[in-house]
């Protein structure tokens, strides 16, 4: 959460694509191939995708039975003593409308999604004022008209994450209830990718830096390349950078309920969302229906604070990781030795040699890229195999391919080797909500501080620069108890790396009508990725029935992190792959790389003629090998 510089550290608190839906996804793009199946909660029997509606525009009518908040008997206050909204709808046209149609440069071969534009003032104070644009993205619900509660708006973090990314892959998370009772909605926040977005240099190929303690012509040289990297920025930017906070992203969200017709906002924030949905509450504690933060951020405006406690995470999330590989014979570093004492060897190595070789000729993985790539892999334990290999590869054959792509999913790198502007938008927009403004000396001092307090990642995280150069806050963060607000749940893991549990506690405390969700689990988030989860939040967003004060479940107690090797998922992708050109498809080899960088293969299948008999059959010969999800 550093300023938007090239040499930046950043750990943003982002919810990443989990491997489930990955997997579905790439099944997606085979069953377009010719092949036929049906994948949970997505009927893909005869689209091949979460289908579209043909009513899209036309009001949703609200569910009687959602009216009323249930009265809970805990020892939180839950029962505000208001009636929170219905989602029966208000006439979009007072507010803005959403002219639907399908996506040009979003959902994929499992999700068909429509797109729209909201158009919504620059400046809150000046409605009448220039206007800029929204990117919104839905995925209409699958059920009778009659039995459709309204829109579930999502946010899955960052900040800088798009949302309509998002959801191309968050409908394969969802029960089927939600998907046929609910619209699922995303959007990209202002600033954010499709909206109108921050634009920057932001070029992060090999760019990204540690720093060593004392190494003061170190951090001088950091501050200049933030320096450097601002000024690609350009004029549009800036005006706009001053208007990207939290306040108002949240202001067009509810812009956002309005044109899409629902009195009350139904929504699920991930990580930064919750901040999102803590601040919407506050400001618009009468439009909340039903709020889901899960996995939250510490309710303080300190990014500083935020940034120290969340090393320890980190640290936390590696220790235990490093744990469970031990303790599990499938484990693919099981045979070199501690896991802990490979990492220290592989950053003493790499640090000697300097960089290591990757599958991309024109890229090598540097020792901030290491870095990069294990604490990416932390954020979900479906990517602890992933990491095991990656640093197994690393230690035995200095390779450091699919290191490199772990740490490409957090920075956002695109397949076709760009970078969307999210870690660009993530320092404007954390600069934006916190009024603090050290100068050079006192941020070093911070960032030196924030070093010392992690174990693993500490000159990692030394190279923050954090707001050095960006205009001041003129809207910061609205934290506040959200007085008034209908029940709101919060949820936490006991193992998340990018958001230690506490927070969680923290913000469940610090909002009047708030209970807490507690999972046992390692990773980042937890609904619609841990089972045990979904029928209580389901609950709570279909019928506003919410859980007890100090509800809890486990995901630890039948873990196993670790598969025999050739068994994952992944794993079973290859083989079916492997199978089909041993049938005669001419498809390209591919490494679980290949797969983790680009989840839809679509610039795979872009090289495949799905139109060949000979694919079909191959295909066809090969489909049992699919995993099944």
């Amino acid at each position: 959460m550093s300023t938007p510089g090239r040499h930046a550290a950043r750990l943003r608190t982002l919810r990443v694509p989990l491997i489930v839906p990955l997997v579905v996804m790439v099944t997606g793009s085979l069953i377009a191939a010719g092949c036929t199946t049906e994948t949970s909660g997505v009927d893909s029997a005869s689209s091949d995708a979460v289908p579209s509606s043909d009513t899209a525009e036309e009001p949703i009518e609200s569910d009687p039975g959602t009216s009323d908040a249930p009265d809970t008997d805990t020892d939180t206050d839950t029962d505000t003593g208001t009636e929170p909204p219905t989602t029966e709808p208000v006439e979009p046209e007072q507010f803005g409308t959403l002219d639907w149609s399908d996506c040009d440069d979003a959902g994929n071969s499992a999700v068909a999604l429509e797109c729209a534009t909201l158009q919504v003032p620059l400046d809150h104070a000046d409605p009448d004022g220039a206007m800029i644009d929204i990117a919104v993205a839905k995925s209409a619900a699958t059920g009778d008209r009659d039995e459709r509660i309204g829109s579930l708006v999502f946010n899955p973090g960052g900040p800088g994450g798009s949302g309509v990314e998002a959801l191309g892959f968050l409908p394969l998370t969802m029960s089927q209830d939600i998907l046929e009772r609910f619209d699922l909605v995303s959007f990209d926040p202002r600033g954010v990718g499709a909206s109108t977005a921050l634009a920057c240099d932001n070029d992060l190929d090999d760019q990204v830096s540690l720093l060593a303690d004392g190494d003061d012509a170190a951090w001088q040289q950091l501050v200049d390349d933030a320096a450097e990297q601002l000024a690609t920025c350009d004029a549009e930017t800036i005006a706009l950078s001053e208007f990207v906070g939290t306040n108002n992203a949240a202001r067009d969200m509810d812009l956002l309920r309005e044109a899409l017709g629902d009195e009350g906002l139904t929504y699920v924030g991930y990580s930064y969302g919750t901040r999102l949905g803590a601040t919407y509450a506050e400001l618009f504690p009468d439009n909340v229906r039903a709020l889901v933060l899960d996995a939250a951020v510490k309710p303080i405006v300190d990014s500083a604070e935020i940034n120290a406690e969340q090393a320890g995470g980190f640290d936390r999330a590696l220790e235990n990781f490093a744990a469970a590989c031990d303790a599990d014979s499938d484990c693919v570093l099981a045979e070199l030795g501690p896991t802990l004492d490979v990492i220290d060897s592989l950053e003493a190595e790499i640090a000697d040699v300097g960089q290591f070789a990757t599958d991309d000729p024109d890229r090598t993985l540097s020792p901030g890229e290491l870095s990069l790539g294990i604490a990416a892999a932390l954020y979900s334990k479906e990517s602890w195999p992933f990491l095991a290999s990656a640093l197994y590869t690393a230690e035995t054959e200095q390779d450091g391919s699919l290191l490199q792509v772990l740490g490409d999913s957090l920075a956002g790198r695109q397949i076709e080797g760009t970078y969307d502007n999210s870690q660009v938008a993530n320092g404007f927009i954390t600069c934006a909500d916190d009024p603090a403004r050290p100068d050079t000396a006192t941020q070093q001092q911070i960032a030196d501080a924030t070093g010392d307090s992690s174990i693993y990642f500490g000159e990692f995280l030394r190279a923050s620069t954090g707001c050095l150069g960006i205009g001041p806050a003129t809207d910061p963060i609205t934290i506040g108890p959200a007085a008034g607000a209908a029940p709101i749940v919060v949820i936490g893991n006991t193992g998340d790396p990018a958001t230690p549990y506490e927070w969680s506690v923290e913000l469940a405390e610090a909002l009047d009508s708030a209970v807490l969700y507690t999972v046992e689990a390692e990773g980042h988030t937890a609904y619609g990725s841990i089972e045990c989860v979904g029928d209580d939040i389901d609950a709570y967003l279909i019928d506003l029935t919410v859980p007890a004060a100090g509800s809890s479940c486990s995901d630890n107690a039948d873990a196993d992190f670790f598969v025999p090797a050739g068994e994952g998922e992944i794993d079973q992708l290859l083989a079916f792959f492997d199978c089909a050109r041993e049938e005669g498809a001419d498809i390209p080899e591919l490494s679980t790389a290949d797969i983790l960088a680009d989840p839809t293969l679509d610039s795979v299948l872009a090289e495949v003629d799905l139109d060949s008999a000979d694919v079909a059959v191959a295909f066809a010969a090969c489909f049992d090998l699919l995993p099944s999800i």
